[in-house]
């Protein structure tokens, strides 16, 4: 039992020993990798630390201990980070561990990225926003590595959120290149470079499409380098590589995993690194290129434009074309070029080891010697909560009258949009309290389309303050992605209002599901959809009963 104590002096509620929870300790990755510089920052500050997980890698067989040992081997002494990225059934074991928790979220993939491909992996995804909500109740306080997690985890409802730097071993990415591979990618294209794993979320088919257009208009000379793991027998391996074949570009590498020594050869050719990923919670890779002196364009999804801090190129758009012209760019002026690089360097200044561990350090101190402050009591939630995505990007919109229109009628409700504008992730929703009606702004997982017309990206944020809500939910627009999210997860005590200017078959999923709970707003008649909804919701047990 040595290796859980130190002789560290505390005070009465101070801990001795501060471990970590993951659910599987891999190699390589970004999680992985983060817990072990963790226990070596918790070890250099005088705590016993260990990290305790449910699989491991044979690599790391000499790093970790079981995490079925924890509840047995912990005590009133010991704090638990609870590392959180994915479905990890540890919940029951959490709660019957001794001791103090906390949460450190890496962010939840929205499970709709994988639909089409991976369902068991969707499902997962929804199940670990699930146990996000059972955490709740049993940790004092959570951290983030982006303000767009962090906005999640205000809107789940976890007490004192805290957004912290991501703690990263710089000299981990010193590892010299491997000259074959160097030599093979030196031979004059410009090579461009993604490195990750080959998952529909990651839209390395975007890649290939935007490295298409760029080198039919810009470049022939050119060169795709994927380095991440890939499986071909999967539905999106094999999508990959029927979708190469049939755009035809030359010189498409997928390398699949690769070593520390051919990682360093992609990147040491690199002519610029480009991310398509439509979520990251933190984009470790993306601070890895700048580190060795790439280029980086990249979609502005979720916590990218955070990750990114104002340097490389952040791109709103998909656009293959578009996304060409920046890789044609980065290329082809230099004075660009190095402007873009300066502000990289810049960027990577403020995240430097110590400056790092100081804030981490800083922001555990709280937890770690038990003065945090006691959560304040919650004001009883409206009893409604319309989610209208629309009303902040399109307060115009018909669906956005009808949302004012019945929060107006009912006098207290809740009003859930997207934020609009180019993305600026805050660490909470933004509130604004009219007339007893609240209005909160949520991120939207994906940048807002230029076209009125397009479909509104879902909000994770905003969907999970939904579903941890008692509040009777009602989607003013049942045709968008968070309204479908949430006809999927809470379809008993939700009502919807579908939009008569769409297809049909737009509205067939919700009311399959919803029956006489889906209203249908005509465009000549706001005003006797927003009575009859109105009237519905204040009848005492009505929203629930139908």
């Amino acid at each position: 039992m040595s290796i859980l104590r130190s002789k560290r002096p505390a005070g009465p509620l101070a801990v001795r020993a501060v471990h970590q929870l993951v659910p599987r300790l891999a190699w390589g990755d970004a999680v992985g990798n983060q817990a072990r510089y963790l226990r070596e920052l918790l070890r250099s500050w005088g705590y016993a630390s260990e990290i305790y997980a449910e699989q491991w890698d044979e690599e790391c067989r000499e790093q970790v201990r079981p995490a079925k040992d924890y509840p047995r081997e912990a005590d009133a002494d010991s704090a638990l980070l609870i590392h959180h990225s994915f479905e990890s059934r540890l919940v029951p074991l959490v709660a019957r561990s001794p001791g103090r928790k906390a949460l450190v979220y890496h962010n939840v993939t929205p499970a709709r990225l994988f639909e089409g491909f991976e369902r068991k992996v969707a499902e997962a995804c929804t199940a670990a926003r699930e146990e996000l909500l059972a955490l709740r109740p049993l940790v004092e306080c959570a951290y983030a590595y982006s303000g767009f997690s962090a906005e999640e985890l205000v809107a789940a409802g976890l007490p004192h959120v805290a957004v912290l730097p991501f703690a990263m071993d710089w000299h981990a990415f010193d590892t010299p290149p491997e000259p074959v591979l160097r030599a093979e990618l030196a031979d004059g294209c410009a090579n461009v470079l993604f490195v990750g794993r080959a998952v529909p979320h990651k839209r390395v088919d975007d890649v290939l499409r935007a490295f298409t257009a760029y080198q039919r208009l810009y470049q022939p000379r050119s060169r795709l380098v994927v380095a991440g793991y890939l499986n071909r027998e999967t539905p999106y391996g094999g999508y990959l590589h029927g979708l190469r074949d049939a755009l035809g570009p030359e010189r498409v590498l997928f390398l699949g995993r690769v070593s520390a020594g051919q990682l360093s050869a992609c990147f040491a050719t690199a002519t610029a690194y480009l991310s398509m990923s439509r979520h990251e919670g933190f984009g470790v890779p993306l601070l890895e290129a700048m580190h060795r002196g790439v280029p980086v364009v990249a979609y502005g999804a979720a916590a990218v434009p955070e990750t990114m801090g104002g340097a490389g190129l952040t791109t709103l758009s998909r656009d293959p074309v578009e996304v060409a012209g920046l890789l044609a760019v980065v290329e082809r002026n230099a004075g660009l070029r190095g402007q873009v690089l300066e502000a990289q360097r810049a960027r990577l200044a403020a995240l430097g080891q110590d400056a790092v561990a100081t804030r981490w350090k800083q922001a555990l101190r709280p937890f770690l010697e038990g003065t945090l402050e006691a959560p304040r009591a919650s004001v009883s939630p409206a009893p409604v909560d319309l989610v209208c995505p629309a009303l902040g990007p399109r307060p115009d919109s018909d669906m956005a009258r009808l949302a004012r229109r019945v929060a107006e009628k009912l006098g207290r409700a809740r009003v859930l949009t997207l934020r609009p504008g180019v993305p600026s992730p805050l660490p909470a929703p933004e509130v604004e309290s009219t007339g007893g009606v609240e209005t909160w702004r949520f991120t939207p997982d994906e940048p807002l389309s230029r076209e009125p017309s397009a479909e509104l990206p879902g909000a994770s944020s905003l969907e999970t303050a939904v579903v941890g809500s008692a509040a009777v939910p009602v989607l003013l627009g049942v045709e968008t992605a968070s309204a479908r999210e949430l006809l999927a997860r809470v379809p008993s005590r939700v009502w919807g209002v579908g939009d008569t200017a769409l297809p049909d078959s737009s509205r067939a999923e919700a009311r399959r599901r919803l029956g006489t709970r889906l209203l249908e707003l005509k465009p000549s008649q706001p005003d006797a959809t927003a009575t009859r909804l109105a009237e519905l919701l204040a009848r005492p047990g009505e929203a629930h009963a139908r």
